[in-house]
């Protein structure tokens, strides 16, 4: 659906007071374009009309109308400043945003890369600690299938001596 189309929906969500229908809507479009900062000022907008303060700091970050009071929600809720820059889930060039965004950008960047090498977010992998509560299920599993598998052997020789008799 074309950015356009979208928008006019969201237009058409908000004024039936359905906000949340709304930011779905934003939410997928900023998926498939995602350094649309038009997109981000409209979900940031919405986002500070519910009153959620972090969500309009971290989609209105880059944008001009952005509070200073959204920055700092923002900044709290998220104080590693490599997941700030996680969640801004933009990869184009900061070149073509307004001079303050693009400082503001800049200053959290080298935030982070003074703050020393990324940590890990939440979700990716790590190594499982050194267990052996795996063993004991394993070891029943495998008398349990032993077992199955001699009854089945015997229960293929009484067939072929019933057969054969």
């Amino acid at each position: 659906m074309a950015k356009a189309d979208v928008l006019a929906r969201v237009r058409a969500d908000l004024a039936a007071g359905h906000t949340h229908m709304a930011i779905q809507r934003l939410r997928t479009l900023l998926a498939t374009l995602p350094d649309d900062v038009e997109v981000r000022a409209v979900l940031a907008s919405v986002y500070r009309q519910t009153g959620n303060l972090v969500e309009a700091g971290r989609w209105g970050f880059l944008t001009t109308d952005v509070r200073p009071v959204e920055l700092v929600a923002f900044a709290k809720a998220n104080p590693d400043p490599w997941q700030r820059l996680r969640l801004l889930q933009f990869s184009g060039d900061p070149v073509g945003l307004p001079d303050g965004v693009t400082e503001r950008l800049v200053e959290l960047a080298e935030e982070a890369q003074s703050s020393g090498p990324p940590t890990l977010p939440v979700g990716d992998y790590r190594a499982p600690a050194e267990s052996h509560s795996a063993t004991w299920p394993c070891l029943f599993t495998l008398i349990v299938l032993s077992a199955v598998t001699v009854l089945a052997g015997i229960g293929v020789v009484r067939i072929l001596a019933w057969l054969i008799d």
